[in-house]
C-alpha cells in the first residue's frame, strides 16, 4: 500500500459522501406522506451530517497531499419514506464495511507511512462509529413504519 493508492481509496470514499450528501438532500423534496414534514427534516438533518464527511474527507485528502474529488456516486430516490430509509441504511451498511477495510489498508501503510497510516486509521475509527451509529438509528425508524 502506497499512500497513492490510500489517497485513490479516500477519494473513492469521498465520492460515496457526496453521493450521500446529494441522496439526503434529493429526497427531503421527495418524500410525502402523513408524516413528509417529519422525514423532510430528517433527511435535511443526514445532510448536513454528511457535509460534515465530505468536508472532513476533503480536508484528509489535501492533508496527505492529494486532491480531493467532487464527483459523487450515483443514487436513487423516492417519494415512499419506507424506501428512503431502505436506501439510506443500504448506504450506510455498505460505508461502514467499506471504512472496516480503509482501516485495515490504514494499518498495512503504517508498515511503511506509520504517520499517515496511523491518523488514517485513527481518522476511520471516528467514521465507522458515525455511519455505524446512523445505520442502527435507521433500523429503529424502520421497525417503526413497517
Amino acid at each position: 500500500m502506497t499512500l497513492n493508492e490510500m489517497i485513490d481509496l479516500l477519494n473513492n470514499d469521498l465520492k460515496n459522501e457526496w453521493k450521500h450528501l446529494r441522496f439526503y438532500l434529493a429526497n427531503a423534496s421527495l418524500v410525502t406522506g402523513l408524516h413528509c414534514h417529519e422525514y423532510k427534516e430528517l433527511l435535511l438533518k443526514a445532510a448536513a451530517s454528511e457535509m460534515g464527511h465530505v468536508t472532513a474527507f476533503s480536508d484528509l485528502i489535501v492533508g496527505l497531499g492529494g486532491q480531493p474529488t467532487s464527483e459523487s456516486n450515483a443514487f436513487l430516490t423516492s417519494s415512499d419514506p419506507a424506501e428512503v430509509i431502505k436506501m439510506a441504511l443500504e448506504m450506510e451498511e455498505e460505508v461502514v464495511k467499506n471504512y472496516v477495510q480503509r482501516q485495515k489498508d490504514a494499518q498495512l501503510l503504517a508498515t511503511v507511512d506509520p504517520v499517515n497510516g496511523g491518523w488514517i486509521d485513527v481518522f476511520m475509527d471516528g467514521q465507522i462509529q458515525d455511519s455505524r451509529e446512523d445505520a442502527d438509528h435507521l433500523k429503529q425508524i424502520l421497525r417503526g413504519i413497517k
